[in-house]
């Protein structure tokens, strides 16, 4: 038996299971979908609830700018602060706004007054996220205030620094855009290493694992026999992901896609071969597929900067991901697609992938031996 009948053997397989061969191919471009319009870390419509003491029209005025703005939505209006802490109790409102009596003849008399936000801290991303956008508002309607106080006695008063943003790569700071890449990282990780982590295990439970140790074939050659179909139909995949996140999210290849087609062979690879490994160490397809599934989800999700960035975790946890191929990935990746990024930097991250991944082969050849001689 040959390296090509090896290869040529694992295509039959996976075309006669439709499961396997969906999960690889469509199964992806699938969760792409769900998962990008699932998540977003744009917060919209955030609920508010105003306690107007003043019900003067300088108050009636602050409210109305404050509800016509595309982020906020008032929805109530309070006699007393019992009602406040009600709605915020059973979560029907995101904040309040505490408007005091004074608040229209502090502002017609060109002083300093105050307003209070209580803010439902519960969700502490989305909290941080409401604080900033009322500071933002407050900053921004305080400023106009000066402008027209000072306008009606002839004067006009400029800030004496201010702030010219230019937001490359993201300017409208979308977060789709910013999620799709890891989500894709996300996505090749989990069904590359569960596909094949179920592969030798197959071949152990059919008895056809017998066939193959009695050829001539080396372990090398097998590993690379039941990897390449997979790697293959893996990078199809990656294309119709690719296509997907065009379509739907405007998701485009700004860089170079030889860098592209190159780091995607390798962090595939990767993942391959660590269900290859995983593979070689199980003995049965449930406890493949669990122990794939364990190593390949926590990580990618939690340790590779998709959603939480690295620099702020815990020294230890910092060293511990630089064993995670999808943490290199995530960073070329994102450089490919929104930065335009192309040889001139992300070579230490290709090399990383590359050491994963002939690690994580090498390993699996090994096990493969030792299975050879039970």
């Amino acid at each position: 038996m040959s390296l090509k009948a090896v290869v040529k053997k694992e295509f039959i397989q996976i075309r006669r299971d439709i499961r396997t061969l969906f999960m690889l191919a469509f199964f992806p471009a699938a969760l792409l979908l769900v998962f990008g319009y699932v998540l977003s870390f744009d917060v919209k419509d955030i609920k508010l609830g105003v306690l107007d003491y003043d019900r003067s029209d300088s108050s009636r005025a602050f409210i109305t700018a404050f509800s016509s703005s595309e982020y906020f939505r008032l929805s109530a209006n309070f006699e007393n602060r019992g009602g406040i802490d009600e709605m915020l109790d059973k979560g029907e409102i995101n904040g309040a706004v505490i408007i005091p009596e004074d608040f229209g003849k502090m502002l017609s008399a060109g002083k300093r007054t105050s307003i209070q936000i209580l803010i439902d801290g519960s969700d502490g991303r989305t909290a941080s996220i409401v604080q900033g956008y009322v500071a933002a508002f407050v900053n921004s309607y305080s400023q106009k205030t000066i402008t027209a106080y000072m306008s009606e006695y002839g004067r006009k008063i400029e800030p004496p620094v201010t702030i010219e943003p230019r937001i490359w790569y993201n300017p409208e700071l979308k977060s789709s855009l910013f999620l799709v890449a890891g989500l894709i990282v996300f996505i090749l990780m989990i069904t590359g290493a569960i596909s094949t982590s179920l592969s030798v295990v197959r071949e152990r439970e059919k008895g056809t694992m017998e066939q193959l140790l009695v050829s001539p074939l080396s372990a090398p050659n097998v590993i690379i026999g039941k990897t390449l179909p997979y790697l293959f139909i893996s990078l199809l995949s990656t294309v119709i992901i690719l296509t997907v996140g065009y379509f739907a999210f405007g998701v485009e290849v700004k860089g170079s896609y030889v860098m592209l087609f190159i780091s995607s062979t390798l962090f595939i690879l990767c993942a391959l071969a660590q269900g290859i490994l995983i593979s070689t160490i199980t003995t049965s397809q449930q406890i493949a597929f669990f122990v794939a599934a364990l190593s390949s989800i926590l990580p990618a999700l939690l340790l590779s900067g998709f959603i939480f960035p690295i620099a702020g975790m815990p020294y230890i946890i910092q060293i511990i991901t630089t064993i995670v191929p999808a943490k290199y990935f995530v960073n070329l990746l994102r450089g490919i697609l929104m930065r335009g990024s192309g040889f001139d930097s992300g070579m230490g991250d290709l090399a990383a992938l590359t050491a994963f991944a002939a690690f994580m082969l090498i390993v699996s050849a090994v096990r493969l031996k030792k299975v050879k001689l039970v």
